[in-house]
């Protein structure tokens, strides 16, 4: 239950490194390409949201 509920450190630094990579380049493409494609926006939302998991959950 410690793994949900508490903060505790531990975890794969690989994993949070990836899904610090994942989020940083999801708001580089939210950011240099949401004014050209839809499609990049979502593309960019998902890869934030995958990021942000494997960050958290890892």
């Amino acid at each position: 239950m410690r793994r949900f509920c508490g903060g505790g450190g531990g975890g794969d630094t690989k994993g949070k490194i990836a899904g610090v990579i994942l989020m940083a380049v999801g708001i580089l493409v939210l950011l240099l390409f949401v004014p050209y494609w839809v499609w990049t926006s979502v593309l960019a939302v998902l890869l934030i949201s995958i990021g942000f998991l494997i960050w958290r959950f890892n």
